[in-house]
This record gives C-alpha cells, structure tokens and sequence, in this order.
C-alpha cells in the first residue's frame, strides 16, 4: 500500500513540545496510523518556539477489496467448484487441515471445505498456538476455504457473505469464532481480547488482514503473500 506523507507545520509560542514517538495500528477499525513527532528544540518561558515540522505517516483505509488483492495473489484461481477444489487439492495447490490441531477445533462446516493454502495453514496453526499457549483454550474454526456456487448459497443464509468473488474462494481466508471456544458456546471477552490483540500483532507485521464480523461473531482473516516460504514455528 502507498503511503501518503502530510507535512503539517506548527506554530507554537506557549509551550515545548518535547520528543514524542507514537505509533497505533487498529485493523478493527481498518486503518493503520503510524505518527512520528520530533523537536530537539529547547526554549525558555521568554524565549518563543520556532516553526517546526511535525511528520505524519497515514496509510489508507484497508478495504475488503485488499483482502481479495491478497488473496488472489497466491497461485492459486479462483475456486468456482468442487471439482476444481479436488484438483486444486491434488496438485498440492491446497492443502489439508486437520480437524483437531494444536490450538484450534474446526465446527462443522457446511459452506466451506478444510482446506488452505501452505501459508494460509501456517498462519492459522501460529495463531492458535500462541493464543493456546497463553490460555489453554482452542479456538474455533468456523470458515475455510469455499468454491464460488457455496459462497452464492451462502449469500442467502448470510448477509455477511461478499457478494461475486470472497477472499474465500481462493484458499487464503479463514473465519475464527469468537462466541465459540473448543467445544464450548458463549462469549469470553478476555479471551476475545487477547485474539484481537494477537490479530493486531500478526497485522501490523504485514502477515494478514482482519476484519471483526458483528451479525456473523467472528474474526474474518485473510493472509498475505508476505512469505511464500516462511517456517512452520508451531513445530519448534
């Protein structure tokens, strides 16, 4: 993503403003926001502060069309049916999810396939394990990877569902429940807490995209083509 520079000049003769660094990153509300604030100017209360250049850093809003840009930048089509999904499973374009894995239990789905792209899988394997780790707790997979006839089935049960194409059909997204833990129903707002703030941590690494769905209750999580040949670290 670009990033678009504001140079903002200030004028001040009442105050110092002292060495600042900031930095916040919201993928809930879809902006990454990076400030950066520096004077090295000293004053007394007679003297008057100089005009002074204040550099801010503000990349765009993240949109679903980002997710499908990243989605579709893995070798991978877009999955119309079941039969290219077979296919796709065959060459080892797609791989297989265990139902049960360190961390996570997959519901039972009925619009999408266990399936994931390499990097997909990996990323979900290092955030269930990082949240199982701090919590004891497995995470709930609700959606995975769905052919583009399931997403327009889908679409009348769920208003949720993107209309055309979803980063889903293209083995690269997957939803985490969070009115669901295990095997176990209801909200724990702790626990969704420390996912989002894990989500957070995996964004602003430049690792995936997420958007917290509120009528379907769930982390809607797309990877990015950072790393095509990043390291399986829940294996170490």
């Amino acid at each position: 993503m670009k990033n678009l520079l504001l140079t903002i000049s200030l004028l001040s003769s009442s105050f110092m403003m002292a060495q600042t660094d900031a930095t916040f990153v919201s993928n809930n509300n879809l902006y990454h926001y990076i400030s950066n604030y520096t004077n090295t100017t000293t004053t007394t209360e007679s003297e008057s502060i100089p005009l002074e250049e204040v550099d801010i850093t503000v990349a765009k809003k993240i949109t679903y069309n980002d997710h499908l840009h990243e989605a579709e930048s893995f070798d991978i089509p877009l999955i119309l049916n079941d039969e290219q999904m077979d296919s796709l499973v065959l060459a080892n374009h797609l791989v297989t999810v265990p139902e049960e894995g360190e961390g996570y239990k997959i519901q039972k789905l009925t619009h999408s396939k266990a399936y994931l792209n390499e990097t997909s899988y990996l990323i979900l394997k290092e955030i269930s394990s990082i949240f199982y780790k701090e919590t004891g707790v497995e995470l709930s997979i609700s959606s995975l990877t769905r052919t583009l006839e399931n997403q327009n089935k889908l679409r009348r049960v769920n208003s949720n569902a993107a209309k055309g194409d979803s980063s889903h059909n293209y083995g690269a997204s997957f939803d985490i429940s969070y009115s669901k833990y295990g095997d176990k129903n209801g909200r724990n707002y702790a626990n969704e807490k420390l996912l989002q703030s894990i989500l957070e941590d995996f964004a602003a690494d430049g690792k995936i995209y997420f958007i917290k769905e509120r009528r379907q209750p769930c982390f809607h999580i797309t990877v990015r083509n950072f790393n095509p040949k990043m390291t399986d670290i829940s294996k170490k």
